[in-house]
């Protein structure tokens, strides 16, 4: 991996992976329950994402991964 991304990044991308294979999209009322943080969070961490070209979010439809966030998440899957 030629980016630097740190456990937390690796941990919300894991998080979307799972449950965008499960409905098609993560929906950040999911991502709470999932990785037990505040709504404020998933909403930073998401903008922030979406600058890293690592999601793509529509408020109040969800978010995916792009190309590069799913090849990450895979890698951090596969990693631990």
């Amino acid at each position: 991996m030629s980016r630097k991304v740190t456990v937390s990044i690796e941990r919300y991308l894991k998080g979307i992976y799972i449950l965008q294979e499960k409905n098609g999209v993560a929906r950040t009322s999911e991502l709470v329950k999932l990785l037990g943080v505040v709504p404020g969070t998933i909403t930073n961490t998401m903008k922030r994402l979406k600058r890293e070209g690592l999601v793509a979010h529509q408020p109040y439809k969800g978010v995916k991964l792009t190309k590069e966030g799913h090849k990450i998440a895979l890698y951090a899957i596969r990693k631990h």
